[in-house]
């Protein structure tokens, strides 16, 4: 369980080395933050340029219609108290009247539609930005996926990226509006008294150093507790999937996530907590340096009217600047000290949509004919994953020509998924090369690699749409006929169930969804191979594609497969030895190197460990 004792002295022992690192860093800091502001006002006003121009109008007036009506109710006591006991209306009583009346409704419309106006704003940067992050993450390769360090600041970026993005820009107009407040206001205490201006703006400093300080902090612990709160998100999310439930509820494992999860969010809430409390610690300090400031110069203004210097309306206005100068001044530094922990995350997210993918084809590529079946040679090829020094392929030399049925077979860990990621693409070779129709897979155009590919893997996806989409969608962009949806089910043997829907093709998947039913596991399995059929590719990459799928219904499947037309490549892999014993060629996968290959007959006789583990397994059905 969490120590909060242990916590503390370790935010201790940090604190020195976070103000060394804060101090460092914050120059560079600000810049990111000038690069940030820059960028994201770039982008909406690409966005809407109008709007942008609409809403920094809108909030230049809003800072001029503060001091226009303090000006005017100045004025207008003036006025007043000139006159008082006449009872006369004067012409300048009744302008003064109109105009403060005048001005104090202007706020309530200006603020309606800033608010109309930022809210529009915010919704058009929110769907734009969201695009923008879910269009990167489709576009990174499974390599960036599988780097836990991308994996961290995928984390941040979907912590904080949206909203920070939106309220970034929204402070930006705020930040103008106090700007411009705070120009009016000191040039108005300056016609005064130079110094009262300089006690104001002295008195708020601490308020800014305090902001900026914490922010720094907060991000250092964000960013260092990344991996901890992936942790915590993946334990949470065994709450949310129904056979993850069940499995909780049979294992009763409830208690025993919820002490993990609870030990988890302690361990990045904790420290953000002494952070906080140290925060408001020294700014109660600041804040009281801040109003002592401001006290300063309100007592100069009561002494000048006291001593007959200063008129009774000239009094509320100076005391309208100076609180208003405070404001400004406050809001400007708290708002700057946000924008400028809101910069460090934005900078992760900027960095994010800036990512290149690792495996990316040269500007020269070369794409492969559409009506032709390449083959496929695996030339002394090795692999380790990143940051590994263990090979997991090593060596491996292997020939499928046009049309051959290969199967890939081994015990777990073996090295069999890994060698489709590297067919696939996934990542490239550490050693060695592999030839797509003559052509290294580096030099080919991925899109024209990938349209001759029909796939389905262990973790397949499942779509909860309409039955007849589910399959389709494997050709996005062609279109789609009901026939050729129903041909790729019944190839796969999903055309049983779905007759047995109510609405058959245009049934809704899914139970969460209207009117939608819930596949089996088996039924998922068969319409994610619909999909396969349906793509029709030149080849079929099929890792255990029947593990869920009963006997009757996988031994059809496979007949199917060996039916298809030679000019089509199959690779398989699959545990169960009577899915593979058809194939033109076995390849047996052991510690990353091809121990045995040959077809099954060819292997039986090597007496080797395909023969020993067919045995294992045919001496089940006996």
């Amino acid at each position: 369980m969490y120590n909060v004792s242990y916590a503390v002295h370790a935010q201790q022992n940090n604190m020195s080395q976070e103000k060394e690192k804060s101090e460092k860093l914050s120059g560079s800091a600000i810049r990111e933050m000038w690069r940030n502001s820059v960028r994201i006002l770039s982008m909406t006003y690409a966005l809407k340029p109008k709007m942008i121009i609409g809403i920094f109008g809108v909030f230049a007036v809003a800072a001029a219609t503060t001091f226009g009506s303090s000006g005017i109710r100045a004025l207008l006591i003036n006025e007043l108290v000139a006159g008082t006991g006449s009872g006369i209306w004067s012409n300048t009583i009744i302008l003064f009247f109109m105009a403060t009346v005048g001005m104090s409704l202007l706020p309530d419309v200006i603020y309606q539609l800033r608010d109309f106006w930022s809210w529009v704003l915010w919704f058009s940067m929110e769907e734009k930005f969201n695009i923008m992050i879910l269009n990167q993450r489709g576009k990174l390769d499974v390599a960036s996926h599988e780097d836990p360090k991308t994996q961290d600041m995928f984390t941040r970026v979907n912590e904080n990226g949206v909203w920070r993005l939106s309220n970034f820009m929204d402070r930006m107009f705020y930040m103008l509006q106090n700007i411009l407040e705070i120009i009016v206001a000191g040039l108005i205490i300056l016609t005064l008294k130079w110094w009262l201006c300089l006690i104001v703006v002295v008195g708020v400093i601490p308020t800014l150093i305090v902001e900026a300080r914490y922010s720094r902090s907060a991000y250092g612990i964000d960013t260092a507790k990344a991996e901890i709160k992936r942790r915590y998100w993946d334990l949470q999310s065994h709450f949310r999937n129904l056979s993850n439930v069940v499995e909780i509820k049979l294992l009763s494992l409830s208690e025993n996530f919820l002490n993990r999860i609870t030990s988890l969010f302690r361990q990045f809430r904790g420290p953000e907590e002494i952070s906080e409390y140290r925060k408001l610690k020294k700014g109660t300090g600041a804040s009281l340096i801040s109003n002592l400031s401001m006290a300063v110069a309100v007592g100069w203004s009561v002494n000048e009217v006291l001593a007959g210097r200063m008129q009774v309306g000239t009094l509320t206005f100076v005391f309208a600047s100076v609180i208003n100068l405070h404001q400004a001044l406050s809001g400007f530094l708290q708002n700057l000290a946000r924008q400028y922990k809101d910069s460090l995350y934005l900078t992760d997210t900027f960095k994010f949509l800036d990512l290149k993918p690792r495996i990316e084809t040269g500007a020269n590529s070369k794409t492969l004919e559409s009506d032709v079946t390449p083959g496929i040679v695996f030339e002394n090829v090795s692999f380790s994953y990143p940051d590994s020094k263990a090979l997991i392929l090593k060596n491996i030399n292997l020939v499928v020509g046009p049309g051959e049925k290969l199967a890939v077979v081994g015990v777990n860990g073996a090295g069999k998924t890994t060698l489709i990621k590297l067919l696939c693409r996934f990542y490239d070779p550490t050693k060695g090369r592999i030839m797509i129709g003559g052509v290294d897979l580096r030099e080919l155009d991925l899109g024209s690699w990938y349209a001759k590919l029909g796939s389905i893997f262990q973790d397949y996806s499942n779509y909860n749409f309409a039955v007849k989409e589910s399959i389709a969608i494997a050709r996005p962009g062609s279109s789609s006929t009901l026939e050729k949806v129903k041909e790729a089910a019944k190839s796969a043997e999903a055309d049983i169930f779905i007759d047995e829907f109510e609405k058959k093709y245009s049934q809704q998947l899914g139970k969460e969804f209207e009117g939608g039913v819930e596949p089996s596991i088996g039924q998922w399995q068969k319409l994610a191979l619909a999909r396969t059929f349906y793509r029709d590719p030149r080849i079929l990459i099929l890792d255990e594609p029947t593990s869920s799928i009963d006997a009757e219904a996988e031994a059809k499947i496979f007949d199917k497969l060996e039916a298809l037309p030679d000019d089509r490549t199959v690779l398989l892999i699959s545990h169960r030895f009577s899915t593979v014993r058809h194939a033109h060629k076995i390849i047996v996968l052991e510690n990353g190197t091809i121990s045995e290959a040959g077809t099954h007959k060819e292997l039986l006789k090597l007496e080797g460990t395909y023969a020993r583990l067919f045995k294992l397994q045919a001496r089940g059905y006996i």
